[in-house]
Formats: C-alpha cells, structure tokens, sequence
C-alpha cells in the first residue's frame, strides 16, 4: 500500500488567497527541488518548462526508504517552521534533518 505523503492539488484547495497559494507553490517548489537534489524522490515533480506538475501527489512509493523517513521525521518541523511565518528559501531545518537521518 502506497500512503499518501503530500498533495500539492489539496493543498492548493485549502484556500482561494492568492497569497496563501503562492505560498503553497514556493514551498513546494523548494521541497521538490530538495528532494529531487538529494536524490530522495524517484518521480519528476516538475514540467518540462520548470514548473510544478498541476496533480503532484507524493505517494511512499515515489519515494527512497530515506525520503520515507524524511518525510515523517524532518518535513513536518519544516512546514511548522513555515507556518509561524519563517522562510521559505531557508532549508537549514531540511539539511540539518537529513544529516541526522543518514548518521
């Protein structure tokens, strides 16, 4: 069974603010952009022209074992971080995560 891990489409539907779904996308796009640089997901999330695929849904299995654990363990201080109103371009949380995880 592959759990759902994130959803860009639902979470683009949480809200109609223009602000708050530009948020949505630049996060995103600094997520996938980690995940795709550290070799931790095994799915192209973007277009060919650079941008997100409009259905990006990440499901276990698109991801590596230590994307899994990634996700479970470093991504949700991340988006935590991000909801108090940090930002977006500071991945500090994500590679500090990630150096933890492959001790």
């Amino acid at each position: 069974m592959s759990i759902l891990r994130y959803s860009y489409p639902t979470m683009l539907k949480r809200s109609k603010s223009l602000s708050y779904r530009q948020q949505v996308t630049s996060m995103t796009t600094v997520l996938m952009n980690f995940l795709v640089e550290h070799k931790l997901i095994v799915i192209e999330p973007f277009q060919e022209d650079g941008s997100l695929k409009d259905d990006l849904k990440l499901r276990s299995s698109y991801l590596t074992d230590l994307g899994n654990e990634f996700f479970k363990e470093v991504f949700p201080k991340w988006s935590a971080y991000i909801d108090r109103g940090g930002d977006i371009q500071k991945i500090t949380i994500l590679l500090k995560g990630l150096n933890k995880l492959q001790m």
